[in-house]
């Protein structure tokens, strides 16, 4: 896991599939599904599928920054939601509860998301790809910092603007 808090980091439960996703860094090559695993009570065993389904998340994460969903995540997603169960409860809300373990707790919170409408705002880095909750009013924040990424970005934009003149 990361061992530091992002500055958008999801409310919870949302924060538990933002934990999954993050827990690889891209552009630093840095894996943490070992400890993800382990912090779930999960053995390494369960590694290839929990891999399978956080880019399966990622995905679908990016989906929301309006990136086309690729078949195979639509089908391990798919798969996944076979093992969550709608419940309804005595005042009549409908939950979504996970038959197994932690991963499939993951899917059951990214369901449940979707369905009350909070999925649209966790979404994933322009550049780095790590997962943030955007909090803006709009739902137009694009950059999982404005200090790093957004800053990096705007550099970039700066010098091409400036090598052109």
């Amino acid at each position: 896991m990361p061992r530091y808090d992002i500055p958008k980091a999801a409310p919870e439960p949302l924060r538990r599939v933002q934990l999954l996703v993050n827990s690889v860094d891209l552009e630093n090559r840095t894996e943490w599904i070992g400890d993800w695993l382990e912090e779930n009570d999960l053995g390494e065993a369960e590694a290839e599928r929990a891999i399978a389904l956080r880019e399966s998340l990622r995905a679908l994460v990016l989906a929301n920054n309006g990136v086309r969903l690729d078949a195979g995540s639509v089908a391990a997603l798919n798969a996944s939601a076979k093992r969550i169960s709608p419940q309804v409860d005595e005042r009549g809300r409908l939950s979504l509860v996970a038959d197994g373990d932690a991963l499939d707790a993951v899917v059951a919170v990214a369901l449940g998301a979707m369905l009350d409408g909070t999925w649209g705002r966790l979404k994933a880095c322009r550049n780095c790809r790590w997962s943030f909750y955007d909090y803006s009013p709009n739902r137009s924040a694009t950059w999982c910092s404005m200090q790093l990424c957004g800053n990096r970005t705007k550099t970039r934009a700066y010098r091409r603007r400036r090598s052109a003149a």
